[in-house]
Parts: structure tokens; sequence; C-alpha cells
């Protein structure tokens, strides 16, 4: 019995070390990790003129279905086609945020490698903290990769990737099952200045589906890495605040003068350290900030003018409308809780010195 005891008890320090430890950025979130260095925007130092010249080689590669769309809104135009005008704009316009934000985090890229390392400090840090702080910040991490591996990422990947995958089943049940065989795209273009039919025709059917296909890749990449990060930052920033809170409480229980005084300096840098790690948030993702409420409201407004237009039900512009939905709300959802702890704290400061 002595012996199963001390076995039970040796298991449950392992297992609680095992949950309790913290590991840096890359080992913690390795989803959005993979993704950012996939996209070509983590922000690493030794790579940054490669990463610069992906970055314009994809933009370069993908030039004729910008160009081919462009024009085929313009022809559009003429015929006074809204309907094809809005279906090709819901497309091009987050296809061009994705290399709009590669240029961002390019651009914002000393900012961002500070947020990270910022968040590696921390949990190094954490690791030495008492089990109850622990507890709190592991609560924290399993949220931030539920949300964002495990909720976001899925839900970036079916929305954008039910374009090609519908393209590709109803090609091949097409050509198994039909009488006269038919070719999807991955979004329907026509052919610049040629008839309709056109569009089908052998290399331009295989080359516009292979670039469509791969900038649904790059989208992928780019949605789930770059949203994702920006949810960790704003997570871990509220994490940051209640983990020096805890410590500063521990310090009140203490009886001894020198360690609540060593509490309240940890809490005073930690503070300082809290104030720049939110001004790195908002160096780092304003100018995203700026541009994503009024870019997805009209978004949601072309994809469900799209939907209801009276030209069928469509389940790829559907998950699309949920996809934009969800993007516009998380953003705002993170920083009302960033702004909802910030604003805890000052009343219970404000509270702190009233009972002083």
């Amino acid at each position: 019995m002595i012996f199963d005891s001390k076995k039970n008890k040796q298991e449950n320090d392992i297992e609680e070390q095992t949950e309790y430890t913290f590991r840096p950025f890359h080992e913690t979130y390795r989803w959005i990790a993979t993704t950012l260095t996939l996209g070509l925007m983590y922000p690493n130092p030794a790579t940054d003129r490669t990463r610069l010249i992906l970055i314009a080689a994809s933009l370069l590669m993908m030039q004729p279905v910008i160009v081919f769309i462009l024009i085929d809104m313009y022809m559009c135009w003429l015929k006074r086609d809204i309907f094809n005008i809005i279906r090709h704009s819901t497309i091009i316009g987050p296809f061009l945020g994705a290399f709009f934000k590669m240029l961002l985090m390019y651009y914002k890229r000393v900012q961002v490698k500070e947020l990270i390392d910022e968040m590696n400090r921390d949990y190094s840090s954490y690791n030495q903290l008492p089990r109850h702080c622990r507890a709190v910040a592991a609560a924290c991490v399993r949220a931030s990769v539920t949300h964002t591996e495990r909720l976001w990422a899925p839900l970036v990947g079916i929305a954008i990737m039910a374009f090609p995958g519908v393209a590709v089943v109803g090609t091949l049940c097409s050509h198994v099952f039909a009488a006269a065989p038919q070719r999807y795209m991955v979004h329907d273009l026509n052919r610049p200045f040629r008839e309709p039919e056109a569009r089908f025709d052998s290399p331009y059917f295989e080359t516009l589906f292979l670039l469509m296909f791969a900038g649904a890749i790059i989208c992928v990449f780019n949605y789930t890495s770059y949203d994702g990060l920006f949810g960790l930052m704003t997570r871990h920033a509220c994490l940051k605040m209640s983990i020096y809170c805890l410590r500063l409480h521990d310090g009140f229980r203490s009886d001894e003068p020198a360690e609540l005084y060593r509490r309240l300096m940890e809490f005073i840098r930690e503070q300082g350290r809290m104030f720049r790690f939110g001004a790195l948030i908002q160096d780092a993702f304003n100018i995203w900030l700026g541009t994503i409420l009024i870019s997805t409201m009209i978004q949601v407004g072309s994809l469900l003018f799209h939907i209801s237009a009276g030209y069928g039900f469509d389940l790829r512009y559907m998950l699309f409308s949920v996809c934009s939905v969800v993007h516009i709300l998380l953003p705002c959802k993170n920083a009302a809780n960033l702004k909802m702890m910030v604003t805890y704290l000052h009343g219970l400061h404000v509270t702190n010195k009233k009972l002083m």
C-alpha cells in the first residue's frame, strides 16, 4: 500500500510537471508557427531577404490570375453585369489582402519578433512560479491553442479549400458519371477576349487551376497565422496582467516586509513590461485593424448578395460568409477582452487606493 501510494504520488508529480511546463512559442503553438513560416511571415532576421524575394516571386506568379480577373471585371462593367463583378470582388479582395498582410508583417517584423521574444521570456519565467500561478497560465495556453489551432484554423481551411475541393470533385464526378463530361474551375474565370467556352481549353484551364489552387493554399497559411497571432498576443497580454496581480496578491499575504517590497517592485517592473507589450501589439497590428472593419463588412455584404441574388444556393460562398463573420468577430472579441481586463485592474487599483 505504501509502495502504491508513493508510485501514485510520483505519477501525479510527473503529470503536473508535464501539464504546467511552458515551452517556447514555436513549440507551444506549432501550427501557428508553421503557417507563419510557410506563409512567409515568421519574423526571423536570418531569412528577411529570402522572405522578401519569395513574397515578390509569389506575387509575380499570381499576376495572370489577378490581371485576368481585373480584365473580366472591366468587361462585366461594360455589360453592366453587377453579379459577376461582385463575384470576382469577393475572391480577389481577400486574395490581395493576403499579400498585403505578408508585406505588412515584413514591414513590422521587428515589432512582431519583440512580441514573440517577450512571450518566450514570460513562458520561461512561468516555469518557476507557484502551482496556482502556473495553473492559470496553463489554462490560458490551452484556451489559446483551442481557439487558434482547433477552431479558427480548421474554419479557415474548410472555407477556403471548399473552392478547389468542389472543383476537383465536380470535375471527377462529371468525367466518371456524365455522358458529356464538364470541367469546373476553382473560380470561374473567362479567358480574356475569347468566347466563354474557351476557358476550358488546355492549357489555359490547367494553368489557371494550378495557380488558383496555389493561391488558396497561400490564403489558408496567411489567414490562419496572421489573425491567429493577433489572438495569441491579446490573450497573452491578459495573462501577463493576471499573473503579476496574483504575484502581488501573494506578496500581501506574506508577513515579511522584505518579501512584500520585492513583490511590489516585481509588480511595477511587470506593469512596465506589460505597457510595452500592449504598445507593441498596437504598433504591429494597427494598420490591419484599421482596415479590417470596412473591408470585411464589404466582403460580408458582397457574399450575402451573391447568396441571395437568386442564382441558387452555393455552399462555397456560404462557408466563406461564415468565415468572414467570424473573421471580424474574433479580433473585436479579443480586443474587448483586453480592454475589459485593463478596466477591471484599473478599478481594482482605485479601490485599493481608497482603502489605503
